[in-house]
């Protein structure tokens, strides 16, 4: 059974189990992905939190013709993968998802994830207000990541496509926007198994 399948049939999955079971996924199935499915993952990212309630985020939501013309822009990102993987030499190192011929396979057609989200922030030139657009703009894709699991739907929050920034928001037509990142959505082929979390990431005062 086809995981669409079991996550249409099964009971929906609690918060805490959409945030301890996510993964990311770069292989999706082939399956379109309806447009009510699609809302719920934009609503969810409409509910969180910015400051003044000031919403800076945009998303477009992008199928078809116009997906595979971006597609064919995003594919350039491996041109840049020296400079990518040397910000990350000790992950690039670990995981064989960050090897040179995983993205440049994954590149060539986004996994074939058939629906791709571009998340994007007014242009601001104060560092403070740029800021904290970005982080409202991450607590919404982080919001739409967790949906989109819970609803059968995988992800992937694809950075790397900021390398190729400019021509992408030159098709989009957003000339007073930047970008944040991009995010290939669709039922996924299959699970990831889960990756180690650094527990010591963190520092505990006053207790």
């Amino acid at each position: 059974m086809a995981l669409k399948d079991v996550a249409t049939q099964g009971a929906p999955i609690t918060l805490e189990d959409a945030i301890f079971s996510r993964r990311t996924v770069r292989s999706f199935l082939p399956e379109s992905v309806p447009r009510e499915l699609l809302e719920k993952v934009i609503k969810a990212g409409f509910a969180s939190p910015s400051p003044f309630n000031s919403q800076p985020w945009h998303f477009t939501v992008v199928t078809g013709k116009e997906r595979d013309d971006l597609v064919k822009i995003v594919r350039k990102f491996p041109a840049y993968l020296a400079d990518i993987l040397a910000l990350y030499p000790k992950e690039a190192s670990e995981f064989d998802s960050l090897s040179e011929e995983y993205i440049s396979s994954f590149a060539k057609n986004l996994g074939g994830a058939p629906v791709i989200i571009f998340a994007s922030i007014p242009k601001k030139t104060n560092k403070y207000a740029r800021k904290v657009d970005i982080i409202a703009c991450a607590s919404a894709i982080q919001n739409m990541q967790l949906t989109a699991w819970s609803l059968g739907l995988g992800t992937v929050c694809l950075t790397s496509a900021l390398w190729v920034e400019t021509e992408i928001m030159a098709y989009l037509g957003l000339k007073d926007r930047e970008l944040v990142t991009i995010m290939p959505i669709g039922y996924r082929e299959s699970d990831p198994e889960p990756t180690s979390r650094n527990d010591a990431n963190v520092t505990w005062l006053g207790f």
